[in-house]
């Protein structure tokens, strides 16, 4: 996230001061220490990015993981203020559950998800992200993901470590439930103004409160969601985090099979002198 810290001061120095005072410190610099820097950064740069960007008239927000967050401000659920409050108080509650480092995540390559399922629970583990055709992400305990990639290498498919600092949306962030639990206590949820998706689910959020501690601990479920965001009439898709990699997962998805009226477009715009995506029902109306 080099300059997004810079970016947001730019851009949105309310946000900025916002971020700083939820953290109690500068969290851009810090980043790469820990996901309780990390995670209300990415939220304080998707807000600031989606502002500056006005996109006009989505027909629904959808984000990945933490980018649910960001998707509810943006429909009009919780303030930005709140997102960011949220953000932080997730992110420190997953930095703090697994004191011991025992869990992480794994990328497992050349498998499908129901693959990837049946290895993951032949080990003791769980599917974590379904982010896209063959980018199935797979959490749990260390000693279990080594002896899953064994598994895997013998089976022809390839299970990779991921260079994060917990088994997030798994069994083992369940220490992180009462802080976050908290945190959504004092949150004072609103009726939506654009539909918002829910990864938990893949489809619109129903339950706030309980999706946003769902999270910690169940598996994000981003190619179903982009797919029925698709069976609904969605064509464009806007990705405003940080980064692109939102973008790259909604490529990957929809690679292969969408043409004529089931084409889709992908965009990552240029900020005028981001894993949260906006959708339009059409690729003639702007997003």
């Amino acid at each position: 996230m080099e300059g997004a810290g810079d970016e947001v001061a730019r851009l949105r120095p309310d946000l900025f001061d916002a971020v700083v005072a939820a953290v109690g410190e500068d969290p851009f610099p810090k980043t790469a220490e820990s996901t309780r820097y990390t995670q209300p950064a990415i939220v304080c740069s998707s807000l600031a990015r989606l502002a500056a960007l006005d996109l006009d008239a989505p027909v629904a927000y959808f984000g990945h993981s933490l980018g649910e967050i960001v998707a509810l401000a943006a429909g009009g659920v919780i303030t930005e203020q709140e997102a960011i409050t949220l953000a932080a108080a997730r992110g420190a509650a997953m930095a703090d559950a697994d004191p011991q480092k025992l869990g992480s995540m794994a990328a497992v390559r050349k498998a499908d998800v129901d693959e990837a399922r049946a290895l993951a629970e032949e080990h003791g583990l769980v599917v974590a992200c379904d982010n896209a055709p063959g980018q199935v992400i797979i959490a749990g305990r260390i000693d279990a993901l080594d002896a899953a990639a064994e598994t895997a290498k013998s089976r022809g498919s390839r299970v990779r470590r991921l260079d994060v600092a917990g088994a997030f949306h798994s069994p083992l962030m369940e220490p992180a439930i009462p802080r976050l639990q908290a945190a959504v206590d004092q949150t004072d949820f609103r009726p939506a103004t654009t539909t918002v998706w829910s990864a938990v689910t893949a489809a619109p959020i129903d339950d706030v409160p309980r999706r946003l501690i769902d999270s910690l601990t169940n598996p994000v479920l981003f190619r179903p969601g982009l797919l029925a965001l698709h069976a609904a009439g969605v064509r464009r898709f806007v990705d405003v985090g940080p980064g692109d990699v939102a973008a790259g997962l909604a490529r990957r998805t929809f690679d292969a099979g969408f043409e004529g009226d089931d084409a889709v477009e992908i965009l990552v715009p240029e900020l005028p002198t981001v894993g949260t995506v906006e959708a339009t029902r059409d690729n003639t109306s702007d997003a």
